[in-house]
């Protein structure tokens, strides 16, 4: 996948939710219930225009019975994405808050062809 803005990214996620909402034939009313959040966040969510915090992902993707890792991912065969997203799932906000500084971290040296890390 393309390296993505956040707008995109909101999209992207937006167009996946729809998908798999519609896929079950649930309007979003009733998925706005199911989930636990208005109708408009929904229509929001799917078009682009909000992104949601992290529990709300875990509530949506508890309802469409997927991983994070399902959600967020373009292909289904990423299984490396899903493993990562599985041993965050019973993490805190703060843990996930560092695993993601330190990947940021580590992504920024590799781009840079650092070889050592210290953390």
């Amino acid at each position: 996948m393309k390296k993505m803005n956040r707008k995109e990214q909101n999209q992207w996620i937006g167009t996946q939710i729809y998908k798999k909402r519609v896929k079950r034939k649930w309007s979003q009313e009733k998925f706005s219930e199911i989930v636990g959040v208005s109708r408009t966040f929904i229509s929001n969510l799917e078009n682009g225009n909000h992104a949601a915090k992290i529990d709300t992902y875990c509530r949506i993707t508890y309802k469409f019975n997927i991983s994070l890792g399902e959600l967020f991912r373009d292909d289904e065969n990423n299984a490396e994405a899903d493993d990562i997203l599985f041993m965050l799932s019973d993490c805190s906000k703060e843990e996930i808050n560092a695993f993601v500084k330190k990947s940021k971290v580590l992504l920024l040296m590799k781009s840079r062809k650092t070889m050592f890390v210290k953390f």
